[in-house]
Formats: structure tokens, sequence, C-alpha cells
């Protein structure tokens, strides 16, 4: 029979613990501070206060103000990581690659989108910013409009054979915040009113891709 171990553990004593959160290197406790005001801000929101992410965290305050001299400067990091971070750059390529058909690299496109921003923090940041300050949707929307958008009116137009590639028109930006926005509801769905995420993600996307391509000759006045 396996000899059992009747020894209680020691508690950590304050000072032992301080002098384990010591330990860490100043990488990584400035690692552990931004994951920690991630998961911080999409459950409390950006209103919620420094003090009390330090708290959780196990550290002092002044400590947190010493790596983020502002709670501004805290939530423009989160930005960085949670949607600059994972923005990629082989989406633009992928777009621009003129040797796949449009309407295959648009599904390809969204359904990695998804796969990458449908997560909690991605979703509840952003409404709580919006919520809040406005921040991180106001340079989220701003990324979009230079980078992704234009990409994709100007695929549009030249799937239906449109020789004029412009910005696009109000109705024409319309039907693509349409598309974009009817997939970031499935998040909004599921992280912000807790319905279940569809169980085949890919197809739904897949479809709303479908629904844009058969609205988009009339919205983007290509001739029959």
């Amino acid at each position: 029979m396996p000899i059992k171990n009747h020894r209680k553990e020691k508690p950590v004593k304050p000072k032992e613990a301080r002098s384990i959160r010591q330990r860490l290197s100043t990488e990584e406790r400035e690692r552990q501070i931004v994951d920690s005001a991630i998961r911080f801000f999409s459950d409390r929101g950006l209103d919620g206060q420094t003090r009390d992410l330090a708290k959780q965290i196990g550290i002092t305050h002044p400590l947190l103000y010493h790596y983020f001299p502002s709670k501004r400067s805290l939530i423009e990091r989160v930005y960085r990581e949670v949607y600059l971070g994972r923005w990629r750059r082989e989406w633009e390529q992928l777009l621009d690659d003129l040797t796949a058909p449009f309407p295959e690299r648009l599904m390809q496109f969204y359904v990695d989108y998804a796969n990458t921003i449908l997560t909690k923090e991605w979703v509840r940041i952003l409404v709580f910013s919006g919520i809040s300050d406005g921040y991180i949707p106001t340079h989220y929307m701003s990324l979009l409009q230079e980078r992704l958008f234009p990409r994709i009116i100007r695929e549009t137009r030249r799937h239906l054979g449109i020789r004029k590639f412009s910005e696009g028109t109000e109705l024409e930006r319309e039907l693509i915040w349409g598309l974009h926005g009817g997939i970031f509801y499935i998040g909004i769905r599921h992280w912000i009113y807790g319905l279940p995420m569809p169980r085949d993600l890919p197809s739904v996307v897949r479809d709303r891709v479908r629904s844009y391509l058969l609205g988009a000759p009339k919205t983007f006045g290509a001739k029959a």
C-alpha cells in the first residue's frame, strides 16, 4: 500500500510571499500585468479600477504604476496586445492575391478572422471601451477602414467586372459593414448575451460571405 504523507504544508508568510513575487524579472512582471489587465478588463470593463487590478495580481498599486504610469497607457498596451497583435499581415496578402477567385479568398479570410477575434477578451473589451472612453473601437475601426474595407471594395469591383476602383459609395461601405458586423455579432451573442456559439462556425461565416456577394452586384451597380 502507498504510504500517505501526513506532513502539512507550511503557510507562506507575507515576507516570503513578497520575496517570491520579487523574483520575477522586469519583462516577466510586465507580462504578468498585461495578461492580468486583459482578463480584468474583459470581466469588469474599462471602468474597473487599477487599484483593484493590482490587488488581484498581488502587487502594490505603486508597483503597477511603475510599469504603466497611467490607466490610459495600460489600455493602450491592451489594445496593442489584443487587437494589433492579432492582426495578420497575411490577411492583406490573401485578399491581394489574384491567383485565387475572390469569393474563395473572402471566405478564407473571414473564416480565419472569425476564429481569431471571436474570443471573450476581444469582444468584451471592444464593447466595454465603446461604452466607456471609445479609445479602442475608434482606433480599431480606423484600422478596418484603412487596411481592410478598401481591399474588399477593390476586389469586389474587380470580381464584378467594374473597372473603376474608387473608395466606394456609402451604400457599398454599408454593405461591407453589414457583412463584417454580422460576423462580429456572433461574438456579441455569445460573450455578451450568453447564447451558444454556432456549432459549425466556418459554415455560418461562409454563408454570410455568400449573402454579401449576392447583394453586391446591385449595390455596386454592376451591369447584368
